[in-house]
Formats: structure tokens, C-alpha cells, sequence
């Protein structure tokens, strides 16, 4: 024990003789500058929170939701829309005078065609049978993680086959 307070006490006196140490440079207090403004203004009321999402319309198109406005002329939502809406898991909102949704659900049933083209895909037709699709549009569909679906009487891909998007996308 004793020979290692001796150990210890001399390593302490080595550190002390070889001078003393270096100086810490300690960096500089911040100073209270202005302060950084979010990039999106956090809302304030629900309204503010509803003007900043992004809704569709009944054809898919994208678009942010205005305030509900009380002062708009009377007319019939398109149910079709509004239900298709709803059981898809999604809200239907007001936007201004127009009914908005809070998903696309018109990707639902949008499929692609071997030129990338989209495409409504509707129920197939018992009495037709569809022309056999070309091996390398199956393919294309098939890498990209898609699978084909007879839509009328021809093949339609359940994604976009020439999109740049890797493989392995899940199949809808």
C-alpha cells in the first residue's frame, strides 16, 4: 500500500515539475442575437392548421385548403367523390366553396399503360379477353415491384413502369 502512494505521489510531482500547464482558451459567451424565425409559422388556430394542408379534388389534382367560406352558392357534392373519400380512410373538407380530400384517391385506381401513360382502370369485361401484353412491359412492370391487372379488355400496370423509381416498391 504504501508503495503505491508513493507511485501515485510521484507521478503528481513529474506533472508539476515539467511546468505549468497550458493555458484554456475558453470560447466567447453567445451574445443574444435575433432569434431565427421558423421556416413554416406554427398555426394558431385549427383554421390556420387546415389552410396549410394539401387536399385533392375529385380528378386527383393537388392543392392546398383555403378557410371555409360561409357565403358560397349552393351546390351538390359529388357523392361518388365524397365516398370514395371516406372509405379510403381519408377526411372530407371544406375549402373555401369547394368539398376537398385529404388523400388522392383517385391513385386508387390509376394504372399505367406500357408508355407510362396513367390510366383509369375499369372493371374488365367478362366477354372480352385481352390481347396479350408484351413481354418487356410485363417485365418493366414486374421489376419495378407492380404487378399487371386486366382493366377493361387490356393490361394495365398497378404503377408506373417507366418511372426512374427503384425496384422493390410495394405493390398496389
Amino acid at each position: 500500500m504504501l508503495v503505491r502512494r508513493s507511485l501515485v505521489l510521484s507521478a503528481i510531482l513529474t506533472s508539476a515539475a515539467c511546468g505549468p500547464a497550458a493555458p484554456v482558451a475558453v470560447a466567447p459567451a453567445p451574445t443574444a442575437g435575433p432569434e431565427a424565425k421558423p421556416a413554416r409559422p406554427t398555426p394558431k388556430t385549427r383554421i390556420d392548421e387546415l389552410a396549410r394542408a394539401k387536399v385533392y379534388d375529385a380528378q386527383g389534382t393537388l392543392s392546398t385548403c383555403g378557410p371555409p367560406q360561409t357565403g358560397c352558392a349552393e351546390a351538390t357534392p359529388d357523392r361518388l367523390f365524397v365516398d370514395r373519400c371516406r372509405v379510403a380512410g381519408f377526411q372530407v373538407l371544406q375549402c373555401g366553396c369547394d368539398v376537398r380530400c385529404s388523400g388522392d384517391v383517385v391513385a386508387a385506381n390509376r394504372h399505367y399503360d406500357a408508355a407510362g401513360k396513367p390510366r383509369e382502370c375499369a372493371p374488365s369485361t367478362p366477354d372480352c379477353t385481352p390481347p396479350q401484353a408484351s413481354a418487356a412491359f410485363q417485365d418493366a412492370c414486374a421489376e419495378k415491384g407492380y404487378r399487371l391487372d386486366t382493366c377493361g379488355c387490356e393490361w394495365l400496370c398497378s404503377g408506373n413502369p417507366t418511372s426512374a423509381t427503384s425496384a422493390g416498391s410495394p405493390t398496389r
